[in-house]
């Protein structure tokens, strides 16, 4: 079976042993791992008991048929790597599961004992349902997509998060995440029809309900002058807190975000109480509104700190 996140939930995967380094040890092992067991064997050219353990690592591995991946790490090569996952002594062997060392030892084995670490594992190999196998990648998808997003990087945001509508087309974290893709290309109006036809029910999220109050921004406009006079005017009269306001507003209620959350910081640094806090606390609210990961609210609070305390 195959879905939209390039899944085949009941093939195996394939039978891997490997060797990684400092550089690629994070999609070698810690990425591989999301799937399938990792087996880390991290050894030395000098080390007698290192080749004797690790070709009967190796055998375990390719009798298991791809229930269990390995890779090896030199640490000659990789001393950084060593220091940072502990190594004091090689032979050491860790096994991965979902990004997490799940069990390990240190030093020389019987193959008795081998077989029952390996036994250990098999729990955590055998084939996941479709289902769940589906909601892991799902969670590791949106990692990514957050991720890509808090970069800035829009355009990989919206990949990954379409990715993740393909199996789940209700996912109200992955639409949101669309949503926010959209505004931060400033396509506000995609961004009214995606919420004009979703269901009640999937608006609850924080997500979507950020989404919907910077929609509802559009109705404290309508009797506003629009964007153009207000600059006009702003720049004949920079004293005049109440178009610097109203300017904010149309910015904030078009989709330029960044326009307004810094017409509002511009506000507060002639005036922080102008008009009992008016321009802080709606700041405040579209920080609470974009989310405490989101890179403006990031932005602003950082900006919004400078001139407070300065």
């Amino acid at each position: 079976m195959q879905t939209g996140l390039g899944l085949s939930s009941r093939t195996p995967a394939a039978i891997s042993i490997k060797d990684t380094d400092e550089l690629h040890f994070e999609q070698d092992v810690l990425t591989a791992s999301m799937r399938t067991p990792v087996i880390v064997d991290f050894w030395a050219p000098w080390c007698v008991p290192c080749q004797q353990l690790t070709p009967i690592l190796e055998k375990a591995v390719t009798k298991a048929n791809g229930a269990f991946q390995m890779v090896k790490v030199n640490i000659d090569k990789s001393p950084g790597l060593a220091q940072a996952l502990r190594i004091q002594s090689v032979p050491t062997v860790y096994a991965f599961f979902q990004g997490k060392p799940v069990d390990g030892f240190s030093g020389a084995k019987t193959e008795a004992e081998l077989r029952s670490f390996i036994d250990q594992l098999q729990s955590l190999a055998a084939p996941l349902p479709a289902s769940d196998e589906i909601a892991a990648q799902v969670k590791t998808c949106l990692m990514a997509a957050d991720q890509f997003f808090q970069q800035e990087n829009i355009l990989e945001a919206m990949n990954e998060y379409s990715k993740i509508l393909d199996v789940d087309p209700q996912n109200t974290d992955a639409l949101g995440g669309i949503g926010w893709c959209l505004m931060a290309q400033g396509d506000i109006a995609s961004v009214h029809e995606m919420v004009a036809q979703l269901p009640p029910d999937l608006m609850a999220t924080s997500r979507l309900q950020g989404l919907k109050f910077i929609l509802s921004l559009r109705e404290r406009t309508e009797d506003l002058e629009d964007t153009f006079v207000l600059e006009q005017k702003l720049h004949k009269a920079p004293q005049n807190l109440q178009t610097c306001f109203d300017l904010s507003l149309q910015y904030l209620a078009t989709g330029s975000l960044k326009k307004g959350i810094d017409t509002l910081l511009s506000l507060i640094k002639k005036e922080r109480d102008w008009k009992e806090k008016k321009a802080r606390l709606l700041l405040l609210e579209i920080f609470e509104a974009l989310g405490h990961t989101h890179p403006l609210t990031l932005y602003g609070r950082r900006q919004l700190s400078a001139v407070l305390f300065s």
